[in-house]
């Protein structure tokens, strides 16, 4: 098989998977714009980072945990795997019953804390307070999707997603225009199309198709130590987009008000699914990558690294250009309110802009995390999401007024590539040349 092949052999399963969890989201905000209306797409809005802080700490558990069961599978410690398994479920059960618990009380709190106004509070906190009464599903989801895939079952990893997703769109119909339950029947229909998700993953271990088990293990602070490190950089890429979305709720709100809000909300659904794309080509790229690392093949690298940039930065531009042309119809599909198609479409005109260099930092971002850069990673992460990106997003309209809302976000893109460069141009650290280390900066000390 030539490179070519075997990059897109790669590449193709995991666009599609990545897709299959945009589109999750996406059918859901096509339902709500059009059975509730564009003031519940802003209330959906102004929740979503909240949420994402849930799933972040949720994909840093679940990605750390597999991680570290790998390495031990790897190692032919079936032992040690098991329990790493097994701790990472505790965790993840443990966190969301807890959020789960203080999100439903405190839902009013919550939803004034991410910037809703007295328009939109009470939405907003109905759709926090029903959703994350579900969060144990979710994340139990995402994880037992993680594990199933790593415990060589990755079909059904997809058909849990596939599943779980044609649920919601049905339970969305069905809540949303023949029961006319609004905002709150959408948050239940996603959660019970998690729950169904949960239980066909679950079949995995039910059948013992695996090697993975669930035993009695009580929780180990070790353990939990190494699958937070190891999980951290996905918890900073995880919450990149809900910064970005959480800062620009407020400036949106402030210059355009409640309309503005609903029409930075359907570009939001439509981000999910670009980002997607981009993620799906850099996850897809990340074994061949650190294959050719492991085995020293410095041009097979380098080669696969072109190819990802190649592929990024082409669905980068094709995407602009096809939202320039398509830009509006795509937008009547969530809702048909003129205001909210223009603003939209003008949104979207301006943002869309920054995805070139955004579709290149993703691919920086998972290449020094496949060859064990894990500092570099952190470094062009925390600058995109947590630094360059909140301040810049303020300063610009503060300094040059309303017209310059979206130059904060390419700014910020623009930046953290060029630092990235840097970053990709300087030598390995020496502690990537120490062979007689026990384990790696970015390994985590497995547990015996």
């Amino acid at each position: 098989m030539s490179e070519r092949k075997t990059f897109l052999h790669y590449i193709i399963p995991s666009i599609g998977a990545t897709m299959v969890t945009a589109l999750y989201v996406v059918v859901d905000g096509i339902f709500v714009g059009r059975g509730v209306g564009p003031q519940a797409l802003a209330a959906i809005n102004l929740s979503y980072p909240y949420i994402t802080i849930l799933f972040a700490a949720s994909a840093m558990l679940a990605m750390g945990g597999a991680a570290i069961t790998a390495i031990n599978f790897g190692r032919g410690n079936s032992k040690a795997a098991n329990r790493s398994f097994a701790v990472t479920f505790k965790l993840v059960i443990y966190f969301t019953i807890l959020i789960s618990a203080i999100s439903v009380a405190f839902a009013e709190f919550f939803a004034e804390l991410m910037g809703a106004n007295a328009a939109l509070l009470a939405d907003t906190a109905t759709y926090i307070r029903y959703y994350t009464l579900f969060s144990s599903f979710y994340c139990l989801a995402m994880l037992l999707a993680v594990f199933v895939r790593n415990d060589a079952n990755p079909r059904l990893s997809l058909w849990g997603m596939l599943i779980g997703a044609i649920a919601n769109v049905f339970f969305d119909w069905l809540f949303i225009f023949p029961l006319n339950m609004g905002l709150m029947g959408a948050a239940i229909a996603s959660g019970l199309g998690q729950i169904l998700s949960v239980f066909v993953l679950l079949s995995h271990f039910w059948r013992k198709r695996g090697l993975l088990r669930f035993n009695k293990t009580s929780l180990s602070f070790a353990i939990t130590k190494d699958i937070c490190k190891v999980g951290f950089p996905e918890f900073i890429s995880q919450m990149s987009l809900a910064v970005t979305i959480f800062c620009y709720n407020l400036i949106v709100l402030k210059y355009y008000g409640e309309v503005g809000v609903s029409a930075f909300g359907v570009v939001c659904y439509l981000l999910e699914i670009v980002i997607a794309v981009f993620l799906g080509v850099s996850q897809g790229s990340q074994p061949l990558l650190s294959r050719r690392y492991g085995a020293k093949d410095v041009l097979g690298e380098k080669h696969y690294l072109k190819m990802a940039f190649t592929a990024n930065l082409l669905l980068s531009v094709i995407t602009y250009l096809l939202m320039l042309v398509f830009g509006r119809s795509i937008i009547f599909i969530f809702n048909p309110d003129p205001t909210l198609i223009n603003l939209g479409y003008k949104f979207f005109c301006y943002y869309g802009f920054s995805f070139i260099f955004a579709s290149v930092n993703i691919v920086f971002t998972t290449y020094f995390l496949a060859t064990k850069r894990t500092g570099r990673s952190i470094i062009i992460a925390v600058l995109r999401s947590l630094f360059l990106n909140a301040l810049l997003a303020f300063l610009f309209p503060l300094l040059l007024g309303k017209a310059a809302i979206w130059l904060g976000i390419s700014a910020t893109e623009i930046i953290v590539m060029l630092i990235a460069v840097i970053l990709y141009k300087l030598p390995p650290s020496k502690l990537q040349h120490n062979k007689k280390r026990r384990v790696s900066s970015s390994e985590p000390l497995l547990v015996k």
